[in-house]
Order: C-alpha cells, then structure tokens, then sequence
C-alpha cells in the first residue's frame, strides 16, 4: 500500500517527458531547428543528434540575430532557458487509458534533476539524473507502432517497476571538431520523429561520437553500444539484455547551395566481437571485404533536402541494406531490402498559427532490418537464441518503427492558436503484410516442418532471410524468394490500419514558482485484418526422410525408421486457413494526459 501511496504523491507533482536539448533529441529545441532550416534562417545541421551545447549556442545565436522576430524572440527565450541556469528539477507524470476489446490503463512518474553546464567554450556536459515509477508496466497502452523506450531495472512481476532512466554526455569542441560520448537517445537524418536509421523513440545506449563541421559539409562518425536479446515476438515478454553488440555508423552532410543539402551514411552492426576497422572512415562493403569479418549487418544510405523557396522544403531518405543488381540489369523481379521516406515540409515565413505542416510516405520492405545469426558452427540461431546482428537495442526497433514490408502516408499539422497554446492534429494509413503468404511452397513447407519456435514467421523485424532446408536447422539456407523477388506488399491478406490524433497543450507563463504545462491527447485508430502479424507457420518438429522425399511426426534414431507419415499439402493448407481464420478489424481508443514541471 505505501508503494502506491508513494506512487500517488509523484504522480500529483510529475508529468511526461521533459528532456535536455544537449541529452534528448525529442527536446523542444530540435523541433525549432526542423522549423528553422525549413525556414532558411539556419542551414542544414549535422545528420547526427543531440549536438553539444557550444553548437546549441552557435545555433540559438544565429537565430536570434535573424531579421524574423517571431523567431528571434523564441530562439531568445530557449537560450535563457538553456543557458541562464545549469541545473533544474524535474517532476513528471502521466497516465494512460486504451480501449480495445477491453479497457487498459498505465501511469508513469519521472522525478529528477537535470542540467546543461559549459565552461571556456570547450567542455560541456549534459544529464538527467532520474528516476522513474510505472503503475501497471505489463498493459500495452500504445497505438500500433509506437514503444516506450525505457530499460526496466527491476519490480519484476509486480504491478509498479521503478527504475532510472539516467542520460547524460560530456563534449569537447575544438575549432570545428568535437568528440562527444555518452549515454543518450539519438535521431539521425531529415526525419527528425521517425528517422530510418536512428529513431528518437529508440531505446538509449552509450555512444562515441567525433564530428567536423566545416564551412558547408559536416563529417561524423559514430559507436553505438546496443543491447542484444533473443527474438521475441511479443515485444513485452523480456528477452533479456547481452553485452558486446554494436553499431557504427559514419556520414557526410554537404550544404551544396542554400537550396540543395546531400548526404551519404553507412552503417553496420554486429556483436561478441569489435572490429576497430569500421572506425577508420573508408566504405563499409571495402572494409568488411578486406577483413574478411561477414558475420555484420550492413546497410548505406542517402538524403537530400531541396527548398526551392524559404518556408518549403522537400526530403527524401534511403537507407539499403541489399539489393540484385543482376535482376536490375535483366529487367527482372529483383531482392530489394531497404527503407525509404519522401515529404515535404511547410513553415509560414511570418508570425502565423500555423507553426509547421508535415506530409510524408514511408515504405519498409521484406526483410529489412532483419538479419539471421549464425553460431560458431555456421548454423542459424533459433528465437530463443542472442541474435546479434538484428536491427534492434532491447529488442525494440533501432530504426523506423514500421515492421518489414510495411509503407505509411501521414499528415502533422501543428498549430498555435494564442500564446501558450498549442494543438497538434496528425493522421496515418499503414498498410502491412507478412511476407510468409508469398513465400514458395518449398519454402513454406521447410519453416512449417522446422522444431517449433525456432524461425519466425509472423513477418515482423524477427522474420529473416534464412531457413532450414527441409526443416533441418543445421543445413541453412538462403530463401530464394529473398534473393530474387521484391514481394513488396504484394500479399493477397493485408492488414490496413487508420490512426488519426489530436494533442492539446497548454504551457502557463514561466515564474519564480518554475514552469507548469498540461498535455491532452486522444488517437482512433481503426484497423482491418487485425492479426497478419501473428505466427503464421509455427514449426511441427517433421522429420525429413531423404530417401522417399517424405516427412514423419518422429524418427527412432536406434532402429533408423520414421513414423507416422505426414500430409504436407493439407497440414500447410490447415496453417494458412487457421491463420486467416483469426483475422478481425478492431477499432482502439487512446487518451493520454500529461502534466509537466520543471523548477
């Protein structure tokens, strides 16, 4: 009773996420630079965030000297905000409410105190040494697609966990390099809310992080220190934490003219190993050839940004893992495994209640992210297995949040109606499907005969590329299907999911008492075919008889005879029928309300 008790009063003091502009990428100051480049006040910032606060200042400068003093005076304000104090307390707390088939509720308190802190235009640091309290961690409260990005620590099996969530870095900038390190969130690319490749929603690790930035292009270099985990298909079961799993990533960011910024990125990630190669600033497919090092997951990309005019830009985002160059020469259907996004952006030039418009389309194709574990034997690990090549931190998504062979169009308008005001209005369509329905007979039949739980097949980020030849794990091969065709949401079974929301927030003047603001929110979200990313062929454990090309329930080793012969053909038809019999469209209700103060 005095847990809850305890629970109750933080709850009455606290809101939801605050964050500190040289910690959080989902800092209120990163929002301002996403409208600020849109705007042309400031050029295009390094792909790579949060920036260290001698950058922050550099950029809150830069603003306040424009001619705009709409924005001059908001950048002035954030500066003091930032600057005039280094440290604040901090009292969060939320409280969630889900209506599906049934009613489910969370609430969160997050209590602390945080702080940015500059000397001799050198040396910065930032954290947040917090605490936070979850009442009813085990209810899934959240639209389709969304996580927390929170490690628990401990409360296991009760109905309140408590645990920090503690972030903090240090940076030394000298002239145009800086180094910084720390354990922190981060975004990557010109999607600052849903990045492909590093996503602000993401689980935090600790980072390494040396950047240029020169007069029109940026270089940055990066190790992520990620969390490993066995395959899960419920992302709230725990799948464990292991050591020794990495990401590096570089990138080059070149402002060719005030209207055209260009990058090129690369990324890769692999574990129980480092391989201080990937640190030197040459292509990732040279390197890893040279080594000879192909137990990683290795991916490119590249953006542009145009702006023909201030106030309107067009981004565009590919991040590729692989590709068929032979099918693309022959005109053929080829393996594409890869992520992309387009929109456009919108900021009226003057003082408006329109603050930003954003409209975008993004497509995840089969397989993407994913990515099979071998053992030391060469042999594919199972789900219940350490996979460490999967595009995952603490087994949630590392990059976008759609699963593999998924495509999204969404509109964001964000408004501010009177002074401490504001209202964000947004909407989604998703459509997905698992890319198990196309797969071939051959390839179908081997994951239905294989031990049961072993391969993935509900076609989430688990599901990868690999499979056991006739069921038989240890001789693994590659799907044909992968290497050869795109089956980009070409699926006769779709799911179809439609989300519209609305936010509501209200800030109260800031005072000696410190800064208060309430959030309200509410999501519909209408789904069809409800359960495409259930299992579809769970494995029956078949034994595969060479000789006759048939398959048995069981093999007595002793006497080398199979029993009990199985048919296939209507086993896998029997599959395929139970999965889609569990198909239904389901209509969800969320509200979310949150209340913030920071002394």
């Amino acid at each position: 009773m005095k847990k809850y008790l305890l629970f109750s009063v933080f709850f009455c003091l606290c809101s939801a996420f605050f964050a500190q502009v040289s910690v959080d990428p989902s800092d209120n100051f990163y929002r301002q630079v996403e409208r600020w480049e849109t705007l042309g006040i400031i050029e295009k910032q390094p792909s790579l965030r949060p920036y260290p606060l001698p950058v922050v200042e550099k950029i809150l400068k830069s603003v306040i000297e424009t001619e705009s003093q709409n924005e001059s005076s908001l950048a002035k304000q954030i500066y003091e905000e930032v600057f005039n104090r280094s440290w604040k307390l901090l009292f969060e707390g939320s409280v969630y409410g889900a209506k599906k088939e049934s009613f489910s509720k969370r609430a969160m308190a997050k209590y602390g105190v945080e702080g940015d802190i500059s000397f001799l235009n050198v040396f910065s640091a930032g954290w947040q040494l917090d605490f936070l309290s979850d009442l009813f961690p085990e209810t899934s409260v959240l639209p389709e697609y969304q996580y927390f990005p929170y490690f628990f620590a401990d409360g296991r099996g009760s109905k309140l966990k408590n645990y920090m969530e503690c972030d903090g870095n240090l940076a030394v900038k000298i002239n145009g390099f800086y180094f910084q390190t720390g354990l922190n969130h981060n975004s990557f690319g010109n999607f600052y809310e849903d990045s492909l490749t590093l996503n602000p929603s993401a689980k935090h690790s600790a980072n390494f992080v040396l950047s240029y930035m020169g007069k029109n292009w940026n270089y940055t270099q990066g190790v992520f220190c990620l969390t490993a985990t066995r395959s899960s298909e419920n992302i709230l079961e725990d799948p464990g934490k292991y050591p020794f799993k990495y990401l590096m990533m570089h990138s080059v960011d070149w402002n060719i003219s005030k209207k055209i910024s260009l990058s090129f990125y690369e990324s890769i990630i692999y574990g129980q190993k480092f391989n201080i190669s990937f640190a030197v600033p040459m292509l990732y497919m040279v390197t890893q050839g040279v080594t000879g090092y192909s137990a990683n997951n290795l991916f490119m990309g590249g953006s542009f940004v145009y702006s023909p005019v201030p106030s309107l830009s067009f981004n565009g985002d590919l991040y590729l893992d692989d590709i068929g160059f032979t099918g693309l020469k022959e005109y053929k259907d080829i393996k594409l495994h890869c992520a992309g996004a387009l929109g456009v952006k919108y900021v009226p030039e003057n003082n408006s209640v329109i603050q930003l418009v954003k409209a975008g389309y993004t497509l995840v194709t089969p397989f993407m992210y994913s990515h099979c574990h071998n053992d030391d034997n060469g042999n594919a690990v199972g789900m219940g297995d350490v996979n460490y090549q999967i595009y995952t931190t603490g087994g949630t998504p590392l990059g976008s949040n759609l699963p593999p062979n998924s495509d999204r169009i969404a509109l964001k308008v964000e408004l501010a109606p009177v002074s401490g005001l504001s209202v964000k209005v947004g909407g989604a369509f998703i459509r997905h499907g698992n890319v198990t329905e196309s797969l071939t007979k051959e390839e179908q039949i081997s994951l239905l005969a294989s031990p049961a739980g072993f391969y993935a097949t509900d076609g989430s980020i688990n599901q990868h590329s690999a499979y056991g030849e006739n069921g038989d794990t240890k001789k693994d091969r590659y799907m044909d299907s992968a290497d050869n065709r795109t089956m980009i949401l070409t699926q006769p079974t779709k799911e179809y999911t439609f989300q519209t929301d609305i936010e509501i927030g209200w800030k109260l003047p800031p005072s000696k008492a410190g800064k208060f603001e309430i959030t309200a929110g509410y999501t519909f979200e209408y789904i069809k075919n409800y359960g495409v990313g259930n299992e579809m062929l769970a494995g029956k454990g078949w034994k595969y008889n060479s000789q006759d090309q048939k398959y048995y329930e069981s093999y007595d080793s002793s006497t080398e005879t199979y029993t009990n012969e199985v048919d296939v053909e209507s086993e896998l038809a029997k599959a395929l029928a139970d999965w889609k019999s569990q198909l239904k469209n389901v209509m969800n209700h969320y509200l979310t309300v949150k209340f913030k103060y920071r002394y």
